[in-house]
């Protein structure tokens, strides 16, 4: 078989997947399945042993969105009690607020935690679980976030420990930070309900469920109001139940699934109380305008009251004359108008007080409500609030974007153009109340043409009933106030109060689940990337993939001890490799008399010397006059396989310090002859392409059938390639699991640029037992190491 050129084929990446090979790599892995999976089943298990649950707890609440305008007309009667817009968004804002959740937190009793604690875990106990219940004085400093272990030593008696380097206090009653705290380490025993008073802490232990004695190491912790706060509020998750929907589900994630029910409940009866409380504002201050103008007119209709009574004794008059009570009639029909207007001139000017102090900060605008009967007024105050209520929900929600300058700007100018309206309203006021005064005074004037006690009495009995009529009239709108406030119900209610959900981590399940799949990905992993990142020969495919030479055989792992398998193991498997090697060789030589075998490979330790002494055996065998040169002058690798102690070899021969006679070594083999390197010259290459080359070679073919050469790598050095032009055919060497997949290929791309024919391709070294195209346990030592520098190059 001879092949005119040779063409190698670049593969477009270093990486490359083979299926089949992928699949018996598993196969040879499998241990690696039996290692990784049972171990990632038991990490999970030990997690979930050690690791404490994490519990959902979830509330349903029904979001009622009632009374959202003031009314424009009669503003005394149902008040208008919602201040402000309310929308699903605002009110999910509201109950996850800050305020909302540090208000729930101080109604409870959390600001103390009771723990078990465990070899590794330390479980909290809340509810009626804690064998003791500590009372602390909430005036005194306590000191927060320490361990302080209690140890029952029997019903009446208990161990307290405290051990720490530093601690800070805190003041529950007064909401404050008390004094730091430096070493503290205390060991002392107490009795159950003696107080513990110490800088640090003033409280006392009472043994709730009369314990005795217990082994179990337990403690409790002083927790600062604000961090728990924080921990509940990063934990609170609020959604609707669709879009179209009114109803708000609130959840909590926690360590203890009773603590998360309980916080849940005092939220939502916060959030609802809170609500009512807004309402309630405007109603509240209502009744607080009017009662201070009861407080003005109780005065004056006592005080009238005694006079009228006072002049009557003392005048022994009861009653008037016709035209007197005509003319007091009138009188105290205007002065009645005059009240009313002073009344509504109090309340103009109070609005005009309110929105001054109230158009910044983030409290609620509910301004009290008169009966003035003036819906353009009306009506700015409704959008005043309806703006202040949006700000307030970008409070709430901590949007700041543009739209929260927007609102600013707008609210400034409803309350500047309210303002204006107020004082054009004080205007018209004060004119009809000059006017009224301009008729009052009329009056007056024809009073006085009556007899003076009349007069006087008249006088009296005015201001008296005029004072009474008001006073009536307040009372009764105080009571409307009040009816109207008690009458009130907050917009939200508790549709379905809060419960457990259950463990949502670890999720046992799942965690196996994804324990096992990790158990199997982690093996396929290293397999497909080993098969990636492998850049060694490993088949016959690989071979294929680079080039098209084709490949004359394959030899066998060599797991005998002597070097010439042939003469010592002639029937063994590898033996019969080297016969079919020897088949395949007559194909690539053909016909040629004695013709001249090269063999070489890409870079050393890939089993040239070995294959080209055992194909020298096997052709020997077949009885053919055979001889091998040990042309690898750099790393002589035949001297070493081959006794050629105190014997010359090629390298005297090309110097001519021996003779051609001198030189043969016959082999104990039967017609195989040896013709060792010599001593390592210092210019191998030099003697090499000398004409003693040439002349040493026609002297071979006279003399043997074929001469096999065994010549330095190829992909290292140029020897090889000078030994070429007297080779009739060359047999390049590939070790599995050793030869690298680049350097083989640019060797072969070089062999294809210098002209190089008759090349077939060895396979050495393959392991069968490791599955398909695997060999690992070569461990013959050729000598070379891939370096330059170390034999082939001089230093």
């Amino acid at each position: 078989m001879q092949n005119k050129s040779i063409h190698t084929t670049s593969q477009s990446s270093g990486f490359n997947f083979d299926t089949k090979r992928f699949l018996f790599d598993l196969l040879h892995f499998w241990w690696l399945f039996a290692i990784t999976i049972p171990i990632a089943l038991a990490t999970v298990f030990l997690i979930h042993r050690w690791t404490l649950p994490t519990y959902r707890a979830s509330i349903s609440l029904l979001i009622e969105e009632r009374g959202e305008k003031m009314p424009t007309g009669n503003m005394m009667e149902g008040f208008g009690l919602t201040p402000g817009q309310q929308n699903m968004e605002n009110q999910m804002a509201i109950l996850t607020s800050w305020d909302v959740v540090k208000e729930t937190v101080d109604q409870l009793d959390f600001h103390l935690s009771y723990f078990i604690s465990g070899r590794v875990k330390h479980t909290e106990m809340y509810g009626s679980g804690e064998p003791f219940k500590v009372v602390f004085d909430s005036l005194h400093n306590q000191i927060l976030n320490t361990p302080i272990h209690i140890e029952i030593i029997n019903q009446d008696q208990y161990r307290l420990k405290l051990n720490t380097e530093s601690a800070s206090t805190y003041n529950y009653r007064l909401n404050t930070s008390g004094i730091n705290l430096s070493s503290i380490n205390i060991e002392q025993t107490y009795r159950f309900g003696e107080v513990v008073d110490a800088n640090w802490g003033r409280f006392k232990i009472e043994n709730t469920k009369g314990t005795t004695a217990s082994n179990q190491e337990m403690y409790f912790v002083f927790n600062h109001p604000n961090n728990i706060a924080a921990h509940y509020k990063s934990r609170l998750r609020t959604y609707r139940a669709n879009e179209s929907s009114s109803i708000i589900r609130v959840s909590v994630t926690g360590k203890n699934n009773q603590k998360n029910i309980t916080f849940l409940n005092q939220l939502a009866k916060v959030f609802i109380a809170n609500n009512l409380e807004q309402k309630n504002q405007i109603a509240t201050n209502t009744i607080a305008f009017i009662e201070e103008q009861l407080g003005v007119i109780s005065d004056s209709l006592f005080l009238t009251g005694s006079q009228l009574s006072q002049f009557r004794t003392d005048n022994r008059i009861q009653s008037v004359s016709a035209k007197a009570e005509y003319l007091f009639n009138g009188l105290q029909d205007i002065e009645q108008q005059l009240a009313q207007h002073e009344i509504t001139k109090r309340y103009y000017n109070y609005l005009k007080n309110y929105f001054s102090d109230n158009i910044t900060g983030n409290d609620v605008i509910a301004p009290a409500q008169y009966d003035i009967e003036n819906n353009l007024l009306a009506e700015q105050i409704r959008q005043i609030m309806e703006l202040n209520s949006q700000r307030l929900r970008l409070t709430y929600s901590e949007d700041q974007n543009l739209f929260n300058r927007d609102i600013e700007t707008q609210i400034n100018i409803a309350t500047q153009t309210l303002i204006k309206t107020i004082n054009s309203q004080l205007d018209v006021l004060n004119e009809t109340i000059a006017r009224l005064q301009a008729t009052k005074s009329k009056n007056e004037q024809e009073l006085y043409t009556l007899p003076e006690t009349e007069r006087k009495l008249l006088g009296i009995e005015r201001k008296f009933e005029l004072s009474n009529e008001v006073y009536t009239f307040l009372l009764r709108k105080r009571s409307e106030s009040q009816i109207q406030k008690a009458s009130n119900t907050p917009d939200h209610q508790i549709l379905e109060a809060a419960q457990g959900n259950g463990i949502i981590a670890p999720n046992i399940s799942s965690n196996r689940k994804n324990a096992f799949l990790l158990g199997l990905i982690l093996p396929l992993a290293f397999v497909g990337l080993r098969q990636l990142l492998n850049n060694k020969i490993l088949a016959e495919e690989d071979i294929n993939k680079i080039t098209d030479i084709p490949v004359i055989g394959q030899v066998l792992h060599n797991t005998k001890e002597e070097s010439n398998v042939i003469q010592h193991h002639p029937k063994s498997v590898i033996t019969e490799s080297f016969r079919r090697v020897r088949t395949r060789l007559d194909y690539l030589t053909q016909d040629i008399p004695c013709p001249v075998v090269s063999v070489s490979s890409s870079i050393p330790g890939e089993g040239k010397t070995f294959c080209a002494l055992n194909i020298a055996a096997a052709l020997a065998i077949s009885g053919k006059k055979t001889a091998i040169l040990g042309f690898d002058l750099r790393k002589p690798g035949l001297n070493k396989l081959v006794d050629t102690k105190g014997k010359t070899g090629l390298s005297h021969y090309l110097i001519g310090k021996a003779s051609y006679d001198e030189i043969k070594i016959p082999h104990q083999q039967e017609n195989l002859t040896i013709i060792p390197s010599g001593d390592i010259p210092p210019n191998p290459s030099e003697l090499i392409s000398s004409e003693k080359t040439q002349t040493l070679m026609d002297e071979l073919k006279k003399e043997f059938d074929i001469i096999i050469m065994d010549t330095p790598p190829m992909g290292i050095v140029s020897d090889p390639f000078l030994l070429a032009r007297h080779a009739d055919s060359l047999i390049f060497l590939v070790r599995q699991n050793h030869s690298i997949k680049k350097i083989t290929e640019q060797t072969l791309k070089n062999i294809s640029d210098e002209g190089i024919k008759n090349v077939g391709i060895l396979m050495n070294d393959l392991n069968m037992k490791k599955g398909y195209g695997y060999g690992y346990n070569y461990r013959y030592n050729y000598g070379y190491r891939y370096t330059y520098g170390h034999g082939y190059y001089e230093n």
